[in-house]
């Protein structure tokens, strides 16, 4: 008696009908075995991410702005090292660029409009140097102004002296207002030399983010 059962050969096995259907069955039965996730899952994962994200992208951002003040430390304390060995050789403090450059170079953001724009114009642009008379430039960054002056100071007790004092101000658009100062200064009466790094607290705590005035030693 005949076997009623269709017999296949490795031939058959190997055609792509076959083949075609086997991995469908094979593929439906893998999902349908599968667990998903649920909608309220779903849910908590996104308000997992978005608040993951409210607490690291604002620590990212004070690194960053972190990172750019210390390039102005490193010009006002260059300019203040600058000033001590000027005062060391000729007994009076430097007023310009030229004076401090026996003792340090400078490089400026050199665009016209640096002092706005910031480093929306200032990157990947040629530094430049200062100009012989120059006291105040942008940094090559475009994210600081940087100013230094010599001035006659009038301490508690009424006596006056001279001081060099360097002021670095948060520059561009953006950073101008999220960025945070640096001040310098150098008072030969008293062999005292000071930097500060204001912080990024807010603008109205006294040693808070923005831009900032001449602080005296």
């Amino acid at each position: 008696m005949a076997s009623s059962h269709k017999k296949f050969g490795l031939i058959d096995f190997l055609s792509p009908k076959i083949r075609l259907t086997k991995i469908r069955n094979l593929s439906l039965q893998q999902l349908a075995s599968e667990d998903g996730f649920t909608l309220v899952e779903l849910i908590v994962v996104v308000m997992m991410i978005g608040i993951l994200s409210s607490i690291a992208i604002p620590q990212f951002m004070t690194a960053a702005d972190k990172a750019k003040q210390k390039e102005a430390t490193g010009i006002v304390a260059a300019l203040v090292k600058g000033a001590t060995a000027y005062q060391t050789e000729y007994g009076g403090l430097p007023v310009d660029a030229e004076a401090l450059s026996e003792y340090a170079k400078f490089q400026k953001c050199d665009h016209a409009s640096a002092a706005t724009n910031g480093g929306r114009v200032c990157k990947g642009r040629t530094p430049a140097q200062l100009a012989d008379t120059d006291t105040a430039f942008v940094s090559s960054s475009g994210h600081y102004n940087i100013q230094f002056q010599t001035v006659e100071v009038t301490n508690a007790d009424g006596d006056t002296n001279e001081q060099f004092q360097v002021l670095a101000n948060p520059n561009g658009p953006a950073y101008s207002a999220n960025g945070s100062a640096v001040t310098g200064c150098y008072n030969p009466a008293d062999a005292i030399s000071e930097i500060y790094e204001f912080t990024a607290k807010a603008a109205s705590q006294p040693d808070g983010k923005g831009p900032r005035t001449w602080r005296p030693c």
